[in-house]
């Protein structure tokens, strides 16, 4: 039997403090754990090799079965050790550092490793004849390889996969059909989590075999796609000037690499055209896409190119108004009827703009006028000290100047065109006489105008202006009277 100075003892107190180290010590400090594995390790072949218990041997006391027993256990032990401190190692210093968050290879490193220490401890401890082993353990391995194929063909499939470095966790990919961010990706499947919240798991084998698309390399540039239909009547310089101008309204698209607009397929039924542009971020695609979709729908409306279904015969209407269409976007006359919205459609101006002219400006002279951008981009500004801030592109149908046209007040801002602009101008001559005729009509326009200035945070007037004769409401109403000598 074992004393208080056998080695065995000892050995055992050291199994057990390891095993409490490892229990209770927090997973956070990987040093420290590291250095007390290694401790336990320096101290446990200490003990093995100078109490006669060398771990390359058979255990030294074949007559005292327990001893014997116990000596084999902590030699056995003792292996199974070395190759835990040795993955722990090989994983600090062999393997990248981008592969740390990938279980995969950390796993198959640990597997080969335990494997090799098994091995060895039934070679030299137990001294059992390795080569039979390893023969029936083949033939095993066959029966268990087919047995598991489709397991096996997954496992291989993401060693390959980790390898290559498609993907890593955190991007955003398409494997096939399914699109959605990297979660986990470990032996035998790679899970995404979609844009509906759901996660969506794909085995390795099914991604090794499909296009996968990675929507954060390059890092900096990430693709948007917009495909339209258009019908073949149309000629098409009128769609592709519109869709270029669609993609130059958007302010989140970048201007390099420059937006791409090309004919995609033509057939009999339809044209499709495709535009191609990017952004710096993968997180704007998606409302970026929606954006394009209503801007092209804008710019095209603007050139009189009526998106509709192509399988169905085009209906007769009525003929194209574009003042009345035009008008009816302008926040503050949504309240005019048809009969007003003709009267004001007949007092519009035509103004032509090349690009880089000023639009609009405060500083102008002369009547406050409603400008409403008819074709073309334009872009909103206010000077800061010697540069200037864009604060959002214009599309057709956008307008500028309601505030100057109903009460008098100009905005503090500068609009000028980006691209040849087509602008229909509304003088305040035109206005009085509905205001004047319709009351209730004119105080709906005041509240409208009131809402429009608190969503969009525009500068109608000095701060204090609007806290004057019971709110921003009120001090509509007033300069309303006033600009347009009204008696409501």
């Amino acid at each position: 039997m074992p004393t208080l100075t056998d080695g065995v003892l000892y050995g055992l107190g050291i199994l057990v403090l390891d095993f409490l180290a490892w229990r209770f010590m927090g997973r956070h400090s990987r040093g420290a754990r590291l250095a007390l594995r290694a401790l336990m390790f320096g101290l446990s072949s200490y003990v093995l090799f100078t109490h006669g218990m060398n771990p390359l041997r058979e255990a030294p006391w074949p007559a005292e079965p327990v001893r014997h027993l116990l000596a084999q256990i902590l030699e056995v032990v003792w292996w199974l050790q070395g190759a835990r401190l040795l993955t722990v190692v090989l994983d600090r210093l062999v393997l990248p550092e981008t592969w740390h968050k990938e279980r995969l290879f950390q796993d198959v490193l640990g597997a080969l490793v335990f494997l090799a220490a098994a091995v060895g401890a039934i070679a030299f401890v137990l001294q059992l004849p390795v080569r039979g082993l390893l023969a029936t353990s083949g033939a095993v391995a066959v029966v268990l390889g087919l047995a598991i194929q489709s397991t096996l063909n997954d496992v291989f499939s993401g060693v390959v996969l980790n390898a290559t470095q498609p993907f890593r966790i955190g991007d955003w990919i398409t494997i096939g059909e399914v699109e959605g961010r990297v979660v986990e990706s470990n032996w035998r499947a790679t899970s995404l989590l979609n844009a509906q919240g759901n996660i969506v798991v794909i085995p390795n084998s099914a991604a090794a075999r499909t296009n996968i698309v990675n929507a954060n390399q390059p890092m900096h540039t990430h693709g948007v796609s917009v495909v339209l239909p258009v019908n073949p009547s149309i000629r098409p310089a009128t769609v592709l000037q519109a869709l270029a101008h669609a993609a130059a309204s958007a302010p989140e698209v970048l201007a390099e690499p420059k937006p791409l607009i090309s004919v995609k397929r033509a057939t009999n039924d339809a044209i499709e055209y495709e535009i191609v542009c990017y952004v710096d971020t993968w997180t704007r695609k998606i409302a970026v896409r929606n954006d394009l979709y209503d801007l092209a729908h804008r710019h095209l409306l603007s050139r009189g190119v009526v998106l509709r279904p192509l399988s169905v015969a085009e209906p007769p209407g009525e003929p194209f108004d574009e003042k009345r269409r035009l008008l009816r976007n302008v926040l503050i006359f949504q309240t005019l009827g048809d009969a007003e919205i003709a009267e004001l459609a007949g007092q519009l101006r035509l103004h032509e703009f090349d690009s880089g002219e000023t639009i609009y400006s405060a500083a102008d002279e002369g009547g406050h006028e409603l400008h409403i951008l008819a074709r073309g981009v334009a872009k909103v500004v206010v000077p800061k000290e010697s540069s200037e801030v864009e604060l959002r592109r214009l599309a057709p149908g956008d307008s500028v100047g309601q505030s100057g046209i109903l009460a008098g007040m100009r905005t503090g801002v500068i609009v000028r065109a980006l691209t040849r602009a087509t602008v229909f101008r509304l003088d305040k001559e035109a206005l009085t006489p509905v205001l004047a005729r319709r009351p209730e009509v004119a105080r709906e326009m005041c509240r409208l105008l009131s809402v429009h200035h608190e969503s969009e945070k525009m500068l109608l007037a000095p701060a204090d202006s609007g806290e004057a004769g019971g709110g921003l409401l009120q001090w509509i109403r007033d300069g309303m009277r006033r600009f347009h000598e009204l008696a409501l």
